[in-house]
């Protein structure tokens, strides 16, 4: 061993390196916490097993009250009135009909298809010519006294679908290292702690924007559980810009229309600042650790039905772009009462998986789960913001 001397003052640079004992903190800072807050709501308020592959539900709607008349124009003394295509079987004979933009009432006597047969002049409001677009309501049916029951009407139940997904995070260490004495905890347990968090992510995206499909084998079927953009078409609003707060309130009359008055918004932080910017009393941030079924409200806004909103600013969203109506300018209003979690295995964290021979340490959390959206039209997107 060679000799080396120190002279003066020895400094703790001056000594061995390894000599020194390293100031290393027992834990680990992560730059992201859990984000899940969509994921855990479901655990807690909207879970029912699922038994199947395959989740089938049910989906029903009140017979149609309005229709829009097809016809370019139509005279003031016309009996015949087309109304947009498929609208016919809404009509039966003796409703009586008003046109809710001149004001004049009729009574269908027969219905060819999408042709109604009409008597004019019904009520104070003197029969009026229409024009296209027209919206006419069906007020309710006039039966003649004695008459037999007419034509019977009721409206189809609609199957929906959607698949189990298999969602799989392994992780996985020699014994070599799951032996070694560690700084910052032992390494697997570390791992497992962050894998716990990613799963829980990749459950989360899926509900938002899980694709449904099934890849089919001779052997094998892989499932992809289709998430809320692909069920909500209907009340998705393209802002395609900046949102103003006429905006914003025109686009929550529709999206709160249909449904429960329990809904929730999970809004991009673009979405929320553009809301947060009103200066109004439509966003009202919480005071207090308000939290909903296990996740923390950021604030309420009320829209034109008089209730208030939880929002829920998804802050890891804001790594999503803006431009051309990316996820960054995003926001999902969803009424919890009309979706739900079909776990078919519950998330399980699987401990051992490794081979009986391999010198290892493998481990891994799996769930296999599908996601219900009934009607959607209770849902809605509001997409496009950038500012």
């Amino acid at each position: 061993m060679a000799t080396t001397i120190l002279s003066g003052l020895v400094s703790d640079q001056s000594i061995e390196a390894t000599q020194r004992v390293p100031d290393i903190s027992d834990t680990i800072a992560m730059l992201d916490p859990e984000v899940s807050q969509f994921t855990t709501m479901l655990m807690k308020v909207s879970s029912q097993p699922a038994f199947n592959q395959k989740v089938q539900w049910f989906e029903d709607v009140l017979q149609p009250r309005l229709a829009t008349v097809a016809d370019a124009t139509y005279a003031s003394g016309a009996v015949t009135i087309n109304v947009t295509a498929g609208q016919g079987d809404f009509f039966r004979a003796g409703d009586l009909v008003r046109n809710a933009r001149a004001g004049d009432a009729f009574t269908v006597t027969s219905v060819a298809t999408d042709a109604l047969t009409v008597v004019r002049g019904i009520g104070r409001v003197a029969a009026a010519g229409g024009i296209l677009a027209d919206q006419l309501l069906i007020v309710g049916n006039a039966a003649v006294q004695g008459a037999t029951l007419g034509t019977r009407k009721v409206t189809k139940k609609v199957n929906n679908f959607n698949f189990t997904q298999i969602v799989r995070q392994p992780f996985g260490f020699t014994n070599t290292l799951v032996a070694s004495k560690l700084y910052a905890g032992n390494e697997p347990a570390n791992e497992a702690k962050k894998k716990a968090v990613e799963h829980k992510r990749a459950l989360e995206y899926i509900l938002f924007w899980g694709a449904r499909g099934a890849a089919e084998s001779s052997t094998s079927v892989s499932g992809k559980c289709g998430g809320l953009f692909e069920f909500v078409t209907t009340n998705v609003k393209d802002v395609a810009g900046n949102l103003s707060k006429t905006l914003l309130d025109t686009y929550l009359r529709d999206l709160l229309q249909h449904g429960t008055e329990n809904k929730v918004l999970f809004a991009s932080p673009a979405f929320a600042q553009a809301v947060s910017g009103f200066l109004r009393d439509a966003w009202q941030p919480t005071s207090v650790d308000t939290k909903l079924w296990g996740a923390k409200v950021n604030a309420f806004i009320s829209g034109a039905y008089g209730y208030q909103i939880p929002v829920i600013v998804k802050r890891d969203w804001n790594d999503f772009s803006t431009a051309s109506s990316q996820y960054g300018g995003w926001s999902f209003l969803v009424d919890m009462d009309s979706v739900a979690l079909r776990p078919l295995r519950p998330t399980r964290f699987l401990q051992n998986r490794q081979a009986n021979d391999a010198d290892e340490e493998t481990h891994e959390y799996l769930t296999e789960t599908s996601f219900q959206v009934k009607q959607e039209q209770t849902h809605g997107v509001i997409i496009g913001v950038t500012g």
